[in-house]
């Protein structure tokens, strides 16, 4: 089995009783049809991104569950025909997850390299002294050359 992530969003239309039964509708057929639902939380009324129908609201929820390809299948096909529904999107969540380990992985590890070259470099100590990036220094040291060089033609 592996663990998927059901957002849907219901009509904002249906009182609390009625999005409680329907949450529950789908949460029962889950159940039937061999998936663990593992948490589901509601959001609540949020504004939709654009419209859609005549709605621009709606009820989110958020379910994580653990199912085989078959079932979410058929669970997506449910919830197409199901009155109340206005979208849904079902992300397999452990493929995500993998994601996610490796990213936080390659920075622990490019985190512990630039750890290690400034600890290496604080323990050769300094290399000469601190250069200065001024731009005031650089234009009275090209004036100072300019006379140096002047100097030079007048002979």
């Amino acid at each position: 089995m592996r663990g998927y992530e059901l957002m849907y969003i219901l009509e904002p239309t249906l009182d609390e009783e009625a999005t409680k039964a329907l949450i529950g509708q789908i949460e029962e057929f889950m159940g039937k049809q061999g998936a663990t639902v593992e948490a589901t939380d509601p959001w609540g009324k949020r504004r939709l991104a654009y419209r859609i129908g005549k709605h621009l609201e709606g009820y989110y929820v958020l379910s994580r569950l653990k199912a085989e390809a078959k079932i979410v299948s058929e669970l997506e096909r449910r919830l197409r025909v199901t009155d109340g529904v206005l979208r849904f999107i079902t992300v397999r969540a452990d493929k995500e997850q993998e994601k996610l380990e490796r990213r936080r992985a390659r920075k622990a590890a490019g985190e512990q390299a630039r750890r290690e070259r400034r600890r290496k470099a604080a323990a050769a100590g300094p290399t000469g002294p601190p250069r200065q990036a001024s731009v005031a220094g650089d234009v009275e040291g090209a004036e100072s050359s300019r006379v140096a060089e002047s100097d030079g033609d007048e002979e």
